[in-house]
């Protein structure tokens, strides 16, 4: 829950210290004070964790110097899953699904060598009906002597092939 104070009002004020008084008397409560300084006023709010369900939103709002009272449920969880809660999540971006209902494995090139065994990885990513793959233009090595990619040059023909066979890159180049 977060209760806003009005902008004549502050933590610092009767009204804000009255309400922080409520809250306190109450059991199972934690209220945490927050304040942003605008333009034209500062903002008093009060998150309030805890068994926000056993508070009367109504009989918080009658308290003198509160603007407003909103409260957050589960409904308003970006992350996570909860117990009981069967409604899918997911999202699309560039035309793949990633939910419940899909499983991408993003195989691919640690450091990318040359253009024949991209064009291999990208083939058996098709013909296992696998539509993403991640690509290393560079990958730094604790042997320097060891293959480290080709760095972004090699990018232009993994986005090439990787467009004939329908396959969408996370390309890496890291560059220190």
């Amino acid at each position: 829950m977060i209760i806003i104070l009005r902008s004549d009002s502050s933590l610092d004020t009767a009204e804000g210290k009255a309400v922080m008084s409520y809250l306190s008397s109450k059991s199972g409560i934690t209220p945490r004070t927050h304040s942003i300084t605008g333009a034209d006023r500062t903002l008093s709010e009060i998150y309030v964790i805890g068994n926000v369900a056993a508070l009367d939103q109504a009989e918080i709002e009658s308290l003198p110097g509160v603007e407003k009272v909103v409260r957050v449920s589960r409904e308003y969880r970006v992350i996570g899953r909860h117990t009981g809660d069967v409604r899918g999540s997911g999202f699309s971006y560039n035309g793949v699904r990633f939910d419940q209902q899909s499983l991408h494995v993003f195989a691919g090139l640690c450091a990318v060598d040359n253009p024949t065994n991209v064009e291999t990885m990208m083939k058996i990513l098709q013909e296992q009906d696998q539509v993403c793959t991640r690509m290393g233009a560079y990958k730094p090595r604790t042997n320097p002597y060891s293959f480290q990619g080709h760095g972004a040059k090699c990018l232009p023909w993994v986005f090439e092939l990787a467009g004939k066979y329908g396959i969408r890159v996370i390309a890496m180049e890291i560059t220190h």
